[in-house]
């Protein structure tokens, strides 16, 4: 079941530090969600294809809950990373501010 932006521990943070240029994408700020639907149409999301972010919010990763429950089972699923140690399997937002760079090349596992 798709999450709704009401259920997204993360998304008013998420909100303020997606460099998606689409104000109408109902996925805008819920990373699992455009993380998939992104997948699923074989493109990258604008995080993934090297968009600026608002340098302000590059401070914010501090106040974001380090696990979102929800749909983490269902991320876990999809998530193709195969690096053991990664804290951030099936909580796609801390994945992709872990891997966020400027120029596109710091893609997640799933945007490759």
């Amino acid at each position: 079941m798709p999450m709704a932006s009401v259920d997204c521990v993360n998304y008013a943070v998420n909100l303020q530090m997606c460099p998606c240029t689409n104000d109408s994408c109902t996925n805008r700020g819920i990373c699992c969600e455009c993380i998939q639907a992104h997948a699923a149409s074989g493109s990258q999301t604008a995080c993934m294809r090297g968009a600026q972010r608002e340098s302000s919010s590059l401070s914010l990763s501090s106040k974001v809950a380090a696990k979102c429950a929800t749909n983490q089972a269902r991320n876990t699923e999809f998530c193709v990373c195969a690096w053991e140690p990664c804290d951030n399997k099936g909580v796609c937002c801390n994945c992709v501010r872990n891997h966020f760079t400027t120029d596109g090349t710091g893609r997640t596992a799933c945007m490759k």
